[in-house]
């Protein structure tokens, strides 16, 4: 490598050359393409200034960033440096990264290189200007010198007690004092806060005195702690924070003492105009050995309470009345009256409270009820005279809700009684006119009455709605109690306020009285006055009832007879449970009525048949009932049932007279049941019913037969008729038995009903509505045919 005498040489030489004539002298363009040439060999490591005129070593390069930072003095922004040393900011960046490293002194922040004699001259700054104004902060710090809050922070932190001559508060780190501003706050907060003599918001002396709001809070906190400032600071650290005096404490103390001392009670609505927040609190704290009673607007010493208490005793012992309002300090409410009362009266049954401040002995409201027994027995007997009928009604309703003692009986006269709607509906017209209701299978819907209601909401519509016994038999209103109490002389003493509330306390019981007296005269009148007129018109509407129901019976069996075994098991047993169970029940609710047994007729099952014989006081009467209800499970069928039916029909029973009616009384019943069978099937818009009607009607025609059948017996009735009509009409009857039972089937099945979306459904419907006008055309225009006119 060669020396710097030949570098020297060399150099001596080239510039002898260019001092030369042009011929030898290199060109600047020579000479740039030469350095190119030797920075592409990397020979020689130079950087382009920004004009291109100029190179720099790296080694120039950082020589000149660190005398522009001294130039600067220790601060300089980077594109500063570019625009003084016209480098590119890329080169910049990078030296600038290296010194970095090298030089622990220098600091990048916010693109600005910044050294360490410039932060000690800042903090140098910062201590006179704590030294001038006693207080500074970050904020202020930042706006002034363009720096990041934290980068201050640190700098400054790093400084305390060297350069700075100052602390930081503790509650707040970007805040600085020095120690002469703290002693001249603490002097000032003592001297303004001794002079304090009530409680003061701590805000009001900051903005007075023009005080560091969280230094004044710290130091007022620590004088008061240490003793200081005899005082204390409510509220803590904190802008609304108040200080009280010692002085005002005690003088609050005093008073408070000196007056439950003197009075025996304490006003809250007092001691809060005296500045005491929480009374109740203060109280408790204060008197925490002292037995005190804590009322409403005040609490009172135990000699009170005992005074009252004694009184109380008093008053229950001697059968009165006592009024405690002026026994209690002037102060006490009603309200604080009846809170009292209700303590003291829990150990003592005999005492009654009212309106809040009287107390009264259970004597004293045995005396004033014990006033209106006459008036009771007086008004009752003329209630009964007057209008029996409203009673009787009401009566018969209390023993309706009566007769229904478990919930398993009421779920299952509830379900009894929807059959027998359902089956009454399909049944109507006693006198030949039934429809022959077709069984179909609904979806059961459960009624969500509510819990411990009546079962007499619930009874049926059809029922004339019972006037409420609060209106109809109220024995007095509360304010003619409060008149007739105020007339009479035993209580000519008595507060009209307390008459009012023991009128209100006496209403029930005296109504609840009134109605037991009510009753209890009713029963005797009826059991005084109980003619056989009243059970004889029972008796001739049972035995209309029980005839007609007979007659139907002995007509449908007479049906019954036209069809084989197994078709005339099913159309027994489906009579039995209808027909014949109608008539059963009607005798049995005959006989509850004139035993006096209470029953509610629209749900009799076989529960309630039950209960009735278990109530009937007629051995002989029970047994024959006992027999007729066993009949309509008998195997031996209709003729069991009608067997026990003539027996208790009979003499020395209920001695109805079963005729079988004349041929041309027959006759009638069958017309008319026709005729009833025909407006109902040109009513009829189902096709289900309408076919079922169909070939009841084409029966009752063709044979001359009234049948009763349920809705699986149409296929086996179809069949029957396919004699005694023509071809062609027999076909249609087919053809709709055939739709609706496809119908039904698919109806029933609900997954082929949601997959195929209905439409078979819709389809059937159709072609059942079209054929049927030709179904009902069938049988209204039916005519007997001469074979079975032979046959007959």
């Amino acid at each position: 490598m060669a020396g710097w005498e030949e570098i020297r040489r060399l150099a001596a030489d080239l510039q002898r050359i260019q001092l030369s004539g042009p011929s030898s002298r290199l060109s600047e363009r020579s000479c740039i393409e030469i350095i190119q040439k030797l920075i592409e060999l990397k020979v020689v490591d130079v950087i382009y200034t920004i004009d291109g005129k100029e190179y720099l070593t790296p080694q120039e390069l950082g020589k000149e960033i660190r005398e522009e930072l001294i130039v600067r003095g220790g601060r300089v922004n980077l594109v500063d440096l570019q625009q003084a040393i016209k480098v590119d900011l890329s080169h910049i960046e990078t030296k600038v990264n290296e010194l970095l490293k090298a030089d622990k002194n220098l600091t990048l922040i916010l693109g600005q290189l910044i050294d360490r004699s410039y932060l000690d001259s800042l903090a140098e700054e910062v201590n006179d200007k704590l030294q001038q104004q006693g207080l500074v902060t970050f904020a202020e710090l930042t706006k002034v010198y363009g720096l990041p809050g934290d980068f201050i922070s640190q700098v400054i932190h790093a400084r305390l007690g060297t350069i700075i001559k100052a602390q930081a508060d503790d509650g707040d780190r970007s805040v600085l004092y020095t120690a002469q501003f703290v002693s001249q706050h603490r002097a000032r907060i003592r001297g303004a806060f001794s002079a304090v003599t009530r409680p003061t918001p701590v805000s009001s002396i900051i903005s007075q005195y023009h005080l560091q709001e969280k230094l004044c809070l710290k130091i007022l906190d620590e004088l008061s702690t240490c003793g200081r400032l005899a005082g204390l600071l409510s509220g803590g650290r904190q802008e609304k924070s108040v200080f009280i005096p010692d002085i005002f404490t005690r003088s609050q103390i005093e008073w408070v003492e000196s007056f439950l001392k003197q009075n025996g009670y304490l006003d809250y609505d007092a001691m809060t105009r005296l500045g005491i927040s929480e009374p109740k609190s203060f109280i408790k704290k204060r008197f925490e050995n002292e037995e005190i009673e804590f009322l409403e607007s005040c609490c009172i010493r135990k000699p009170i309470c005992e005074r009252v208490e004694a009184e109380v005793d008093e008053v229950c012992n001697s059968g009165g009345w006592l009024d405690v309002m002026p026994l209690l300090p002037s102060s006490c409410s009603p309200g604080d009256a009846n809170l009292l009362l209700r303590k003291l009266v829990k150990t003592k049954p005999s005492a009654i409270v009212f309106c809040d401040c009287f107390v009264v002995s259970d004597s004293f409201m045995t005396k004033c009820s014990d006033l209106f027994e006459q008036p009771i027995k007086a008004k009752a007997e003329k209630a009964v005279q007057e209008n029996p009928s409203l009673l009787l009604s009401s009566s018969e309703s209390d023993r309706k809700g009566a007769g229904h003692t478990t919930k398993s009986e009421d779920v299952a006269s509830q379900k009894d009684d929807k059959k027998e709607v359902r089956r009454k509906k399909a049944t109507a017209g006693k006198s030949g006119g039934g429809t022959q209701g077709r069984e179909v299978k609904t979806k059961a819907v459960k009624k969500k009455f509510g819990h411990g209601k009546d079962r007499a909401e619930y009874d049926s519509e059809e029922e004339t709605p019972v006037p409420s016994k609060a209106t109809d038999h109220e024995f007095m209103t509360i304010s003619e109690l409060t008149e007739e109490l105020a007339k009479m002389s035993d209580l000519s003493e008595v507060p009209d306020k307390l008459i009012s509330g023991v009128a209100l306390a006496l209403h029930r019981p005296l109504t609840q009285k009134y109605m037991d007296e009510l009753k209890s005269v009713f029963l005797q009148t009826m059991q005084a006055t109980s003619s056989s007129t009243t059970r004889r018109r029972g008796h001739v509407e049972l035995s209309d009832k029980v005839s007609g129901l007979w007659v139907n019976a002995k007509l449908f069996e007479k049906g019954i007879s036209l069809f084989g075994d197994d078709v005339q098991q099913q159309l027994n047993k489906h009579l039995l449970r209808t027909v014949c169970t109608d008539i059963t029940n009607a005798i049995f609710s005959y006989y509850a009525t004139i035993s006096m047994v209470t029953v509610d007729d629209s749900a009799m099952t076989t529960e309630v048949r039950s209960k009735i014989l278990s109530a009937l006081p007629d051995d002989k009467a029970k047994q024959v009932l006992i027999r007729l209800q066993g009949s309509l499970q008998s195997a031996k069928g209709l003729d069991d049932f009608f067997a026990q039916l003539e027996s208790i029909c009979g003499p020395g029973n209920l001695e109805i007279s079963l005729k079988i009616p004349e041929k041309k009384k027959e006759r009638k019943l069958i017309f008319n049941h026709r005729q009833s069978l025909v407006e109902q099937l040109k009513a009829e818009s189902d096709p289900a019913m309408a076919l079922h009607l169909c070939v009841t009607l084409l029966v009752l025609v063709h044979a001359q037969c009234m049948i009763y059948a349920p809705g699986r017996c149409v296929p086996q009735i179809v069949a029957f008729l396919k004699d005694h009509m023509t071809g062609d009409q027999h076909k249609v009857l087919i053809e709709c038995q055939d739709l609706v039972m496809k119908r039904l089937k698919q109806s029933g099945d609900a997954s082929s009903a949601e997959a195929r979306g209905g439409d078979c459904e819709s389809e059937f419907s159709a072609a059942l509505n079209d054929l049927l006008p030709k179904v009902k055309d069938i049988a209204i225009n039916a005519k007997r045919t001469g074979s079975v006119q032979d046959d007959a």
